[in-house]
C-alpha cells in the first residue's frame, strides 16, 4: 500500500466497502473492518464476534465522517501490517505512527 494513495480510492481498489455506522454500534473501536487482504483474511475479534462485519467492509463511525480519511488511511495501514504477521496490538501503534504521512488531497 503506498502512503501517498488516496485512502478511498485505495479501498475501492481493494474491493472494500467503506460503511459509516451508527456510533453507539462501534464506539468502542471507531472504526473497524473484516478484508481480505494479499490473500489472508484480516479481522479483529470485535469485528467477528461482536459486529458481525461481512466480509470486505471496513466501518467508521459516523460521528468521525469528517475525519473519514484519516480513519481510513490508518485502517489500511493496520491491515497492511497485520497481514506480515504484525498482532493487531503493535499494528495498530504502527498505524498510528503512519497517521502523521497523512495528507488529504
Amino acid at each position: 500500500m503506498s502512503m501517498s494513495m488516496d485512502p478511498r480510492k485505495e479501498a475501492k481498489k481493494l474491493g472494500y466497502k467503506i460503511r459509516y455506522v451508527n456510533h453507539d454500534s462501534i464506539r468502542k473501536e471507531v472504526a473497524c473492518y473484516n478484508v481480505v487482504f494479499n490473500g489472508k483474511r484480516i479481522a479483529p475479534k470485535a469485528a467477528l464476534e461482536r459486529l458481525h462485519i461481512p466480509k470486505n467492509e471496513i466501518w467508521i463511525s459516523r460521528k468521525y465522517k469528517k475525519h473519514g480519511g484519516l480513519i481510513l488511511f490508518h485502517e489500511l495501514r493496520e491491515i497492511a501490517y497485520r497481514s506480515r504477521g504484525y498482532s493487531e496490538k503493535k499494528a495498530h501503534e504502527m498505524a498510528r505512527k503512519a497517521e502523521r504521512l497523512y495528507r488529504p488531497d
